[in-house]
């Protein structure tokens, strides 16, 4: 079934009030109702215009999420974003300014802490819990520098 302009426009508007969406999103949904391609930009235009859809909104709201949430390093969620489509000056906007520098540092801090402590049981040796730590907070997407200062501190915590 396809949909005319005045048709889309409270579906699309109700599927981007429930939240913050991405143009790659919103373009799917779009293609998914079958409506057609070449009309697409004037949806999100109107979108746009009347504030049902900002790619710098969304990109805030995807890096506290996943900052917040997930737990994510920015590498990590610098990578989603590019995989969503989002330009990477918005992008990097909204790591600047959603993650301060502390908060982050004691994220990672908070991860190794964890991370060493169960493998404290597993093994006896330090390199070993040390190169899986640092490998764990790199996969989850933290510079190898923070990776590295942070699981240095938490070994000089525990005396190791």
């Amino acid at each position: 079934m396809e949909f005319t302009f005045k048709q889309i426009l409270p579906k699309i508007a109700a599927y981007c009030s429930y939240q913050d969406r991405c143009k790659q999103e919103i373009t799917n949904r779009l293609l998914k109702w079958e409506y057609p391609e070449e009309d697409i930009e004037e949806v999100l235009a109107w979108l746009k215009d009347n504030k049902f859809w900002d790619e710098s909104r969304y990109a805030a709201s995807f890096v506290r999420g996943k900052f917040r949430g997930n737990k994510w390093g920015k590498r990590k969620i610098s990578m989603a974003l590019y995989q969503k489509g989002v330009e990477q000056s918005i992008g990097k906007e909204a790591l600047n300014t959603e993650i301060k520098d502390e908060e982050y540092y004691e994220m990672a801090l908070e991860i190794a802490r964890k991370k060493v402590n169960q493998l404290i049981g597993k093994s006896d040796e330090k390199h070993i819990i040390k190169g899986k730590a640092l490998q764990y907070l790199a996969g989850k997407g933290f510079e190898s520098e923070v990776c590295f200062n942070a699981v240095e501190d938490v070994l000089y915590e525990l005396e190791l």
